[in-house]
C-alpha cells in the first residue's frame, strides 16, 4: 500500500522546509510526550493536570505547538489542523500513522534535556507513535539529559517483554 496524496503533500512540505520543521521543538526541558490512556486518553489527563498544577504548564505538547505553527497556502490553517486531516484517510496506518510518526520523529529529535512524559495502557509500537517513534528517536538524541534515557530505556525493556501495559510518568521540574 503506497501513501495517499495528500500525506505525501504534508511530507513533502516538512521535507522542504527545514524552518518549519525547527519549530517543532519545546523549549529546554519543556518536551512533554504522551500516549495511552489512564482512566482517560492521556492527552484529556495532561489537559487536567496543567490546569491543576502550575508546574505542569510550562511543559509543551507536540499538538501544542503544532497549533501554532502557520501553513499558508496549503490548504489548513496550521500543521496540526493538516496532520489531523490526515486521520480519516485509510488505510490509517500508512497515511495517518506516517504523517504523525514524522511529526513525532521530529519533535523528539528537536527535544533539548529533560523529557517529561505521561504512558498509560494499551500502547503498542503498531498502534501508538509513541512505542514505535518517539522512544526511539528520544533513547539517540544526544540532547536528551540521562534520567529521560535511563527512564525510557526500562519502558522499552518492559515493551520488549510484553509488560508495559502499566501507568507510569516522569514530570520534570
Amino acid at each position: 500500500m503506497s501513501l495517499l496524496p495528500a500525506t505525501k503533500a504534508l511530507l513533502k512540505y516538512l521535507h522542504d522546509n527545514p524552518d518549519v520543521r525547527s519549530q517543532i521543538a519545546a523549549r529546554r526541558d519543556a518536551t512533554l510526550v504522551y500516549a495511552g490512556n489512564f482512566f482517560r486518553p492521556m492527552w484529556q489527563e495532561i489537559s487536567q493536570l496543567k490546569l491543576r498544577y502550575p508546574q505542569m504548564a510550562s511543559k509543551q505538547t507536540l499538538v501544542e505547538l503544532l497549533a501554532r505553527i502557520p501553513t499558508p497556502g496549503q490548504g489548513h490553517e496550521n500543521l496540526l489542523s493538516w496532520a489531523q486531516s490526515l486521520d480519516s484517510l485509510q488505510p490509517w496506518q500508512q497515511n495517518g500513522f506516517i504523517a504523525w510518526r514524522a511529526l513525532s520523529g521530529i519533535f523528539a529529535a528537536n527535544a533539548v534535556g529533560a523529557v517529561s512524559f505521561c504512558i498509560g495502557s494499551r500502547v503498542r509500537p503498531e498502534e501508538k507513535v509513541f512505542a514505535a517513534t518517539e522512544i526511539p528517536v528520544l533513547l539517540r538524541n544526544p540532547n536528551v539529559d540521562v534520567l529521560t534515557k535511563d527512564v525510557l530505556a526500562y519502558y522499552l525493556r518492559c515493551m520488549q517483554t510484553h509488560q508495559a501495559d502499566m501507568n507510569m510518568g516522569l514530570i520534570r521540574s
